[in-house]
């Protein structure tokens, strides 16, 4: 789907990670998954790293996975963007704050130690990277395992496997309130509790007396990992609208 030519003959993914405004946490388990990815590193083939290669230009690749919101006043982040929509067959936002905003939707500016960065969007966001962001992967940060199953799904060519992440792209807010609006109150919740074992700062918990999960608000950060788990959403079945 991805694929180029290798210089003999193979067929190769030519990947890119870019660091944008965010922790790095993503990056973190996109390193470790490295370490389950072995026997595919032969069709694999990294080409481009803001924080790991030296190259000072964007190559030609197949596929960016980048990381973190775009800071409105760095514009040096901005040309990289620009150089990837030219560079990079597709776009594929990993973890939160690059798929939705994530905590960086909780930032205010004028913090230390760079007061000048005020406003974060996420790359979803972005009207010129539309065409280009193809897939949007929930976590904060995402699971390793998850991202080794997802770059296989990719070199498989599995659509089955890639659709929810497509949805993902194109979802205009995922959060705890979605587990509730679109999955409990419309009536799919099984009281499985999958929602809040993936909750990483455990704004969803289980409600026991009730068998359905419980959202706190002011922990959630808005990574769509919940989402994603629920075993109820993105069914392939038209959902119910009242």
């Amino acid at each position: 789907m991805f694929y180029s030519l290798s210089e003999e003959g193979d067929f190769e993914l030519k990947i890119g990670f870019v660091h944008l405004s965010s922790c790095s946490g993503c990056q973190v388990s996109f390193l470790d998954m490295f370490e389950d990815a072995v026997e595919i590193l032969d069709t694999v083939k990294l080409v481009y790293s803001n924080m790991l290669t030296r190259n000072r230009e964007i190559p030609k690749m197949d596929v960016a996975f980048v990381e973190g919101a775009l800071c409105i006043e760095d514009h040096h982040h901005l040309n990289l963007l620009k150089q990837l929509k030219e560079k990079a067959r597709a776009i594929v936002t990993v973890g939160a704050c690059s798929s939705f905003g994530g905590i960086r939707r909780l930032s205010c500016g004028n913090q230390l130690p760079q007061p000048h960065e005020q406003s974060f969007i996420p790359l979803t966001e972005l009207e010129f990277l539309r065409s280009k962001i193809k897939y949007a992967i929930p976590g904060c940060p995402p699971n390793p395992s998850l991202l080794y199953s997802f770059l296989l799904a990719l070199l498989e060519s599995n659509e089955d496997f890639l659709l929810p992440f497509e949805y993902m792209a194109n979802s205009a807010r995922v959060s705890g309130l979605d587990i509730l609006s679109e999955v409990v109150n419309k009536g799919f919740c099984t009281g499985c509790g999958t929602c809040s074992t993936a909750c990483p700062t455990r704004a969803i918990t289980y409600d026991k007396r009730c068998n359905k999960p419980t959202l706190n608000l002011s922990l959630c950060v808005f990574c769509g990992a919940c989402l994603a788990a629920c075993p109820q959403t993105f069914k392939t079945y038209p959902q119910p609208t009242y």
